[in-house]
């Protein structure tokens, strides 16, 4: 298959979430995303976005969560990102450090248990 034929352009992660409220609150009141969307009635699924990202919550009428899922997400001015997601109030997973491998980031959780990570590489590719 030939790879210039196609081009993915844009990734929406989905998160299984136990309470689509608590959740679009947690990611617009701790995390300073912005919630975009809500879908059904009652709604069942949101969006949330922070520059070019977006996520998809989804809370499943039965209840049954799906497990966790992580994504790790390059950004610019982790620094400040840090500091305003701990005053806050973030569940902070693990703090913001240098790594070994050339980023500087921390990670976060949400209520449900997803994680995030936010980084800013720090040596030059």
């Amino acid at each position: 298959m030939n790879s210039s034929a196609f081009e993915i352009q844009v990734v929406f992660p989905i998160f299984s979430v136990r309470d689509l409220d608590e959740a679009t609150a947690y990611y617009r009141d701790r995390l300073g995303f912005t919630v975009a969307w809500r879908w059904g009635t009652p709604p069942a699924r949101a969006g949330v976005r922070c520059g070019g990202v977006e996520i998809q919550l989804v809370c499943d009428p039965s209840g049954e969560a799906h497990g966790p899922s992580v994504i790790y997400c390059h950004m610019l001015g982790v620094d400040d990102y840090y500091r305003a997601c701990v005053e806050r109030g973030a569940i902070i997973h693990m703090p913001l450090g240098d790594r070994p491998w050339g980023a500087k980031d921390f990670r976060v959780l949400d209520p449900s248990g997803n994680r995030l990570g936010f980084a800013q590489v720090t040596v030059a590719s």
